[in-house]
């Protein structure tokens, strides 16, 4: 066993350095595929360099190109880590965005996509002491605050929140422009999966993530979803 392992460390290691250089050369092509099959390709990379890396360990003393296997193995390994790294995220990213939510029924589906809000009561909110109007939302199973903001057109949430919903915000395009209290700034389109206010289920929301910010606004693309906004005694109704 020993030997067959010592055997195969050579071609082993050109295999993993063909793959790698292979699926560097074809990024671009590649971030089309399915990210589970990139994520195979990433692991059985790492399995042929472990297979080198091992095999010249294994190799006794003063054998011929063993340090240069062991070596180029390494470095090849630190390479495929950020590849390996890129596909999983992706994937993740798949799972939590791109798939239909399991807890949501077909009905519902259909009533969101209308723009429906799915509960027969009113969303009542007391103003603050600052004098605005404060709701969470659940989006993706995290709790995030926002502030009502009926001047917003629609959802902008923090760079902070985005992160915490799974939004990859390192790969992110700042490429629109917005007016913040600090003055103008650039901000990421994105577009939230699911959102649910109190009982209320939206799909598909348009919004984008803002680089600074305290808290996440709640806008009228959300907001106009409802029949009737009304502020009455210091507080805020959303009516169904």
């Amino acid at each position: 066993m020993r030997h067959l392992v010592t055997r195969f460390a050579r071609p082993a290691l050109l295999a993993g350095l063909g793959l790698l250089a292979l699926r560097l050369v074809l990024w671009p092509f590649w971030d089309g595929l399915d990210p589970s099959l990139r994520l195979l390709v990433a692991t059985a990379i790492m399995l042929v360099l472990l297979i080198a890396l091992f095999g010249a360990g294994f190799a006794p003393a003063g054998t011929r190109h063993r340090n240069l296997v062991t070596w180029l193995s390494v470095a090849a390994m630190i390479g495929v880590i950020p590849v390996f790294d890129h596909d999983f995220e992706d994937l993740e990213y798949q799972r939590t965005w791109l798939a239909p939510p399991a807890a949501v029924s077909s009905q519902t589906l259909q009533d969101t996509a209308a723009g429906v809000p799915q509960s027969d009561g009113p969303i009542v909110l007391n103003r603050q002491r600052d004098g605005h109007y404060y709701i969470e939302a659940e989006i993706n199973g995290a709790r995030v605050p926002f502030l009502v903001d009926t001047g917003a057109s629609g959802i902008a949430l923090t760079l902070s929140d985005a992160g915490r919903i799974g939004i990859r915000t390192h790969r992110l395009d700042f490429s629109i422009p917005v007016s913040m209290a600090s003055g103008e700034a650039m901000a990421a389109p994105v577009t939230i999966r699911s959102l649910d206010l109190r009982g209320h289920h939206f799909e598909e929301i348009p919004a984008v993530v803002m680089p600074g910010g305290e808290i996440s606004l709640l806008g009228m693309s959300v907001l106009e979803q409802f029949s009737s906004l009304e502020i009455r005694e210091n507080q805020l109704i959303l009516q169904p």
